[in-house]
């Protein structure tokens, strides 16, 4: 299931750099380069927080409470508003439209929210391997089933 807090609108044709965050270590760096990617494209700064209910989703459609998924997206967006103002401080770089969407994972909710033609997603930079880090080449990982986590 993925509800956002604010439903985007089709008729708005303002360009939009959408970046998913979660969590207060890597986040503020991948945000400062999304807002300066909005800032070079005109756009407004969409990002994106994804939550989850308490007790997970299947608990949540057999036992709905509407005061307790408020309360979650509260938590969530005081959360998102709160890693917003810690980055940027007062003043924003560009136009920021915070979304928390409840969804099973970050992708799913960045995928809710770039609905529109031309939303660029601004993904983190692919961490590279211990190997690569370390300057050496693994060979044949494919070939045994060990696919890169994204």
């Amino acid at each position: 299931m993925v509800q956002t807090s604010t439903a985007p609108t089709a008729t708005d044709r303002t360009p939009r750099v959408i970046v998913g965050v979660r969590d207060r270590a890597g986040d503020p760096a991948l945000l400062h380069r999304a807002a300066a990617e909005a800032r070079r494209r005109h756009a407004v700064l969409v990002p994106v927080l994804a939550w989850t209910p308490v007790g997970g989703e299947a608990l949540h459609r057999s036992h709905p409470s509407p005061e307790l998924e408020h309360a979650w997206e509260r938590n969530a967006c005081a959360e998102l508003d709160e890693l917003l103002t810690d980055t940027f401080g007062p003043e924003e770089p560009v136009r920021v439209q915070p979304v928390a969407v409840c969804a099973e994972t970050l992708r799913d909710a960045v995928t809710a929210v770039a609905v529109r033609e031309g939303d660029v997603v601004f993904a983190e930079t692919p961490r590279p391997s211990v190997w690569a880090r370390l300057g050496l080449r693994h060979h044949g990982s494919e070939r045994h089933g060990v696919a890169r986590a994204r």
